[in-house]
């Protein structure tokens, strides 16, 4: 089940980093697939493991993965924090959604 969750945000954060590189799509599909798979199962960890708040570890990974993006497909920092910041903000925005609907 909670692959679900992987998913999901794959579903939300790969579209908006496919609209900052349309033109180097299929690069950035796969960056932000390995980045997502290498930041995802380490905020739960972290999350389960640790007293450290959500929003805490959510700044870590958005600054985790503008990294990845930066140096992986040699954009400038303000994109790559840019697409980061973007795409961790609208799946943590989607969860945060779905969790007080109770539709989680």
């Amino acid at each position: 089940m909670i692959w679900y969750f992987f998913i999901l945000t794959l579903l939300i954060e790969l579209p908006i980093v496919l609209i900052f590189f349309y033109k180097e799509w299929k690069a950035a599909l796969l960056i932000g697939s390995l980045l997502n798979l290498f930041t995802w199962p380490l905020l739960h960890i972290f999350l389960l493991n640790t007293n450290v708040n959500i929003n805490v570890l959510e700044a870590g990974v958005a600054i985790t993965e503008a990294i990845g993006y930066k140096l992986l497909l040699r954009c400038s920092w303000k994109k790559a924090f840019g697409i980061s910041i973007s795409a961790n903000g609208a799946s943590y925005g989607a969860g945060l959604l779905l969790d007080h609907y109770h539709l989680l």
